[in-house]
């Protein structure tokens, strides 16, 4: 079981590295101006001794004392030591630094092309793919990867994603009455079922499970109304993480998948959630397995079976390694599409994201296909 759910936002981990840095430049400036002070003396000491008189070096001493008695009140009154001169050196550095890491923040999780990124075509069907070596952050091959697709139930990566990032846990383990809004929420828009039932008490992890393996849409909308409260305080919660990333082709409205003309990303950055997912221990968890077991409800004693039929359709095909984790998607307007992580023999992790496939069978084996043909 993960041991931690809570990793550090892009602002909590800015944050953290600028006052690493300013306490840094603090310490410097300290130990130049103890440097400075015992300059100033031993040069008094030289000039006394060739003029015979210690005036200099009393005034330049007194004078060192007051500034250093001057920085040591305005220590103790900001928390921060600031010199003259160094003040201004100190404030434009921390402005250049804090606009260099808003600058990069973005690149925590992306991938660039490299002058050996290739076209993919083969035999893969899907009119939108992407392959990305997760190891050294390069783009192996593509096809109309920044265009704009229906992401359909490969939401449910960023569902997770954000959930996983606003809870403890302890509240893994809490309790959850399936609601009829949830189930509700879930139906109308034609979403699949987890196999739970309305008034069924489930645990908040069987919450995830039940998103990402039989994608269930009551499971991502009972889970959203979980952690935010409401459906809606959710997706503004996902498009936040969205910003967070740095991604600008992806727009949500629902944690569920439902088709809508606001509701769209691209693969290039179903990738890099993807990428963003493996990253957080209990989402690493969740879509990795292959079949679950749910913990014991009040309406099923020995919890119900769920598994994720990507990962047991694809788990015997010769693609050269070993696929990891895995989500798939479907409405009309988008087609089949998944988003899937191999390990390759020699151990390197991969990501591959395809949209608008002809079938289901036909989606497995375009990452059949992709992974084969470029990974080895």
């Amino acid at each position: 079981m993960a041991k931690s759910t809570r990793h550090m936002t892009n602002e909590e981990r800015r944050a953290y590295r600028k006052r690493r840095k300013l306490i840094r430049r603090i310490q410097v400036y300290s130990e130049l101006g103890a440097i400075s002070l015992a300059i100033v003396i031993i040069g008094g000491l030289i000039v006394s001794h060739i003029k015979g008189t210690d005036d200099t070096m009393r005034v330049a001493a007194e004078e060192s004392v007051s500034e250093s008695a001057s920085e040591s009140e305005e220590e103790e009154a900001t928390g921060l030591k600031v010199t003259t001169g160094a003040s201004t050196e100190s404030s434009q550095d921390t402005t250049e630094t804090e606009s260099e890491e808003t600058s990069s923040s973005s690149g925590v999780y992306s991938a660039s092309e490299t002058d050996s990124t290739i076209s993919i075509g083969g035999d893969v069907v899907s009119e939108y793919a992407i392959l990305i070596n997760n190891d050294t952050k390069e783009i192996v091959g593509t096809r109309n990867s920044y265009e704009k697709i229906v992401p359909a139930s490969m939401t449910k990566v960023m569902t997770v994603l954000v959930a996983a990032n606003n809870l403890t846990e302890e509240q893994l383990n809490e309790t959850v009455t399936m609601s009829h809004e949830a189930i509700d929420y879930s139906y109308a828009g034609g979403g699949s079922t987890s196999g739970f039932v309305e008034d069924e008490e489930v645990t908040v992890k069987d919450l995830f499970y039940g998103t990402i393996l039989p994608s269930g849409g009551d499971a991502a909308a009972q889970l959203a109304m979980y952690v935010a409260g409401d459906v809606d305080s959710f997706v503004t919660m996902m498009n936040e993480e969205v910003s967070a990333l740095g991604l600008t082709g992806t727009h949500f409205t629902n944690p569920v998948g439902f088709h809508s003309d606001e509701h769209y990303s691209t693969p290039y950055d179903m990738s890099i959630i993807m990428m963003a997912a493996l990253d957080n221990e209990l989402c690493k968890e969740v879509l990795t397995t292959k079949v679950y077991n749910s913990t014991a409800t009040n309406v099923n004693p020995e919890g119900i079976t769920i598994s994720n039929w990507f990962l047991r359709r694809i788990e015997d095909k010769d693609i050269g390694g070993t696929i990891e984790g895995a989500k798939t998607g479907y409405v009309d307007e988008s087609g089949n599409c998944a988003v899937s992580s191999m390990i390759a023999d020699d151990g390197t992790e991969y990501i591959c994201c395809t949209a608008k496939s002809s079938s289901s069978w036909r989606c497995i084996y375009d990452h059949v296909d992709i992974y084969k043909a470029y990974t080895q």
